[in-house]
C-alpha cells in the first residue's frame, strides 16, 4: 500500500512531457563560457565591498612581504585548488544535467542537479527568435539562441552555446513550426490532415516557388504564396524539406549616421555633463583630504563615479546595438542584425508585432532623423523596483535613419494604415503642428473627413507645450496617436492587437469634462498608447468605434503576406 502510494505521489509531482523527444547537451566548452562570469562577478563583489581592506593588504604585502611562511603556503594552495576543482565540478554537472529539445509543440530546457527546472515554450507563445554570439563565444565560433516568449518576467528559453549552423539550423526550425509549417518527421497527423484537404498536394510545391515568383492568392500580391502562415492553418502547408533560407536586404544604418545621432542625443548631452560634475567633484574631494588615507577616498569615489559610469554605459549601448545595423527580409520575419562586441540576429514575424512608435529628439529635427521601435511581447524587461519598462535593443526595427527608411521600416509591419492618401497623413502626423491632419469637427468619429482629433480647448491648461501638437486619429485599420512636442513620438497601433480600452477622470478633468483613453495590450514597451485631456465625448465615442473594429479585425485577421511586399522594391 505505501509503495502504491509513493509511486502515485511520484507521478503526480512529475511533468508529463511529449513521447520520443530527442533530448541534447550544449557545447562542451559551455561551462568554460558561462563559468568565467561567475568568477568575474564574484571577484568584482568581493573587490567592492572590501576595497579599503584590500589596499590595506597591498601596502602590507608591499612593505613585509607575504605574510605566509612556507609551512602555511603549503595548507594554503592546496585549499585553493579544491575550490577551483569544486567549482569545475558544480559547472561540470550543471552542463551534464542541461539538455532541450525542440517537436511540433514547443521548446524544452530543462537543467538543475538538485532542483530540477524545466523550461517550456509553447510555439503558439513564441513571438520571435535571436541568435546571440556574444563576444568569447565568438572565439570558439559558438553562440545562443533566444526564444522570447509572450509573458511577463524572464519567460524566455535560452540554449547555449551551440556551434553557428546548428543554432540557424533550430532557429529556422522553431520559427517553421511556429508558422505552422511542417518538417519531415514532425507532425504527421496535420500532415495527413492535409492531404485529406482539396489542393493540398500543391502545397509542397508551393513552399519550395521562389517569392518573387510565386502567384497572387486571394487577391494579395505577386509572390504571396510563401507568406508566413498562422498559427491555425498548420495544416495546410508543409514545409519541404531542405529549402534554401534568402535573406533580402532592406535597409542598412550608416556608421556615419549613427555616430552623428549619438552626439545628437539628450544621452550624451547629459553624460558630458554628468563627466564634468564627477571631475570637479573628483578635484575638491583630493584638495579637501590631502591627509586622508587613500582606502577613505576609495570609499568616497566609487560611489560617485557610479553615476557618469552609467551615462557612458547607456551611450556605449547605442552605439553597440546600431553598429553595422541591417535589416533583411526572409520567409519567417523580418530579420535584424546588429552589435559590435556581441554579434545578434533577432529574427521578428510581422504579425507579432503589437505597435510601432516613430520618435524623434528635439537634435535629430536638422537632419530629419528618426527611430522606429516595435512593441513585441517578451521582448522589455521590467525594473521591478521602478516599473519602468527597459529597452534591451531587440525590439528596435531602426536605430536611427531618415524619414524614407524610418516609413520603409514602419511599412514592413503595418503596410495598410487604412485611408486614401497615407502619405498626407504621415506628415501631418509625424511632423505636423496645429490644425495639420485635423479634418471636419463636425464629422463623426472614426469617418475620413474628421481626421486628427485634438484635446479638448478645456484640457490646454494641463498640457500647455504640447495641446497643439498632441492628437489621436483612428483609420480603419489602426489607431494612430501623436504625442510629445519636444520628443515627437508618432505611435500606429493595429485594432486587432488592441485588448481592451479605458477611460479614466481624475477630479479635476471631471470638474472640466475631460478624459485620458488608454489602448490596453499585452505588452507596450516603449509605445505610446495614451492620450490625456480630451473631451469627455469625443473620448466616449472614441472608445466605442476602437472596441468595435478591434472586435471585427480579431475576427478577420488571416495571414499576413508581408515578404511579398517587402521585396517588391529595391531596398532604399
Amino acid at each position: 500500500m505505501s509503495a502504491r502510494k509513493n509511486g502515485t505521489d511520484a507521478a503526480e509531482r512529475s511533468i508529463s512531457l511529449p513521447q520520443g523527444l530527442q533530448w541534447q547537451r550544449m557545447h562542451p566548452v559551455t561551462p568554460l563560457l558561462e563559468g568565467w562570469k561567475v568568477i568575474a562577478a564574484l571577484l568584482a563583489f568581493l573587490t567592492y565591498q572590501n576595497a579599503d581592506e584590500a589596499y590595506q593588504a597591498y601596502q602590507a604585502i608591499s612593505k613585509e612581504g607575504l605574510p605566509f611562511s612556507q609551512s602555511q603556503l603549503v595548507w594554503i594552495l592546496p585549499a585553493v585548488g579544491a575550490v577551483l576543482v569544486l567549482l569545475g565540478i558544480a559547472l561540470f554537472l550543471g552542463w551534464r544535467y542541461k539538455t532541450y529539445a525542440v517537436d511540433r509543440d514547443g521548446v524544452y530546457l530543462r537543467s538543475g542537479v538538485l532542483t530540477k527546472q524545466l523550461r517550456i515554450a509553447r510555439l503558439p507563445r513564441i513571438q520571435s527568435v535571436d541568435v546571440v554570439h556574444p563576444l568569447l563565444g565568438r572565439v570558439f565560433g559558438l553562440g545562443q539562441l533566444t526564444v522570447e516568449v509572450a509573458g511577463s518576467g524572464d519567460s524566455r528559453v535560452v540554449l547555449g552555446y551551440l556551434p553557428t549552423a546548428r543554432l540557424e539550423e533550430l532557429r529556422d526550425l522553431i520559427l517553421d513550426l511556429a508558422a505552422g509549417a511542417q518538417t519531415n518527421g514532425a507532425g504527421r497527423a496535420a500532415s495527413d490532415r492535409a492531404s485529406q484537404e482539396p489542393g493540398s498536394a500543391e502545397a509542397p510545391e508551393a513552399a519550395t516557388a521562389s517569392p518573387l515568383a510565386a502567384p497572387a492568392q486571394d487577391g494579395g500580391p505577386a509572390g504571396a504564396g510563401l507568406a508566413p502562415r498562422g498559427f491555425e492553418d498548420a495544416a495546410a502547408a508543409p514545409l519541404a524539406g531542405g529549402r534554401q533560407r534568402e535573406e533580402y536586404p532592406l535597409y542598412e544604418v550608416d556608421t556615419k549616421v549613427l555616430i552623428g545621432s549619438i552626439l545628437r542625443s539628450a544621452a550624451i548631452v547629459t553624460t558630458a555633463v554628468i563627466v564634468v560634475v564627477f571631475a570637479i567633484l573628483f578635484v575638491v574631494t583630493l584638495t579637501a583630504s590631502d591627509t586622508a588615507d587613500l582606502g577613505e577616498l576609495i570609499g568616497v569615489i566609487v560611489p560617485m563615479a557610479i553615476m557618469p559610469l552609467t551615462a557612458v554605459g547607456v551611450v556605449w549601448g547605442r552605439f553597440n546595438r546600431g553598429w553595422r545595423f541591417r535589416a533583411f527580409a526572409t520567409p519567417a520575419g523580418i530579420r535584424v542584425r546588429y552589435g559590435l562586441t556581441a554579434d545578434t540576429s533577432s529574427t521578428l514575424p510581422p504579425g507579432r508585432v503589437h505597435a510601432v512608435s516613430l520618435q524623434q529628439g528635439p537634435l535629430w529635427r536638422g537632419k530629419d532623423w528618426w527611430k522606429v521601435v516595435a512593441c513585441v511581447a517578451g521582448r522589455e524587461s521590467v525594473d521591478s523596483s521602478s516599473g519602468q519598462v527597459q529597452e534591451n535593443g531587440s525590439n528596435i526595427l531602426l536605430p536611427v535613419g531618415d524619414r524614407d527608411t524610418a516609413l520603409r521600416a514602419l511599412w514592413l509591419v503595418t503596410p495598410n494604415l487604412g485611408v486614401a492618401d497615407p502619405d498626407a497623413l504621415l506628415e501631418a502626423v509625424l511632423s505636423g503642428m496645429d490644425d495639420d491632419g485635423v479634418g471636419d469637427p463636425g464629422a463623426p468619429i472614426g469617418s475620413p473627413e474628421r481626421g486628427l482629433i485634438r484635446i479638448s480647448p478645456r484640457g490646454r491648461v494641463f498640457s500647455p507645450l504640447a495641446w497643439c501638437r498632441e492628437g489621436i486619429v483612428l483609420t480603419d485599420t489602426c489607431v494612430i496617436l501623436r504625442t510629445s512636442r519636444l520628443w515627437r513620438n508618432t505611435s500606429v497601433v493595429p485594432y486587432e492587437r488592441i485588448q481592451s480600452v479605458n477611460i479614466s477622470q481624475g477630479p479635476l478633468a471631471r470638474r472640466r469634462r475631460l478624459a485620458k483613453i488608454e489602448l490596453c495590450m499585452v505588452s507596450i514597451g516603449q509605445v505610446s498608447t495614451g492620450m490625456s485631456n480630451l473631451d469627455l465625448g469625443d473620448a466616449a465615442a472614441l472608445e466605442r468605434v476602437i472596441s468595435d473594429r478591434a472586435l471585427r479585425r480579431r475576427r478577420a485577421e488571416r495571414i499576413d503576406r508581408w515578404l511579398a511586399r517587402a521585396v517588391a522594391e529595391p531596398a532604399a
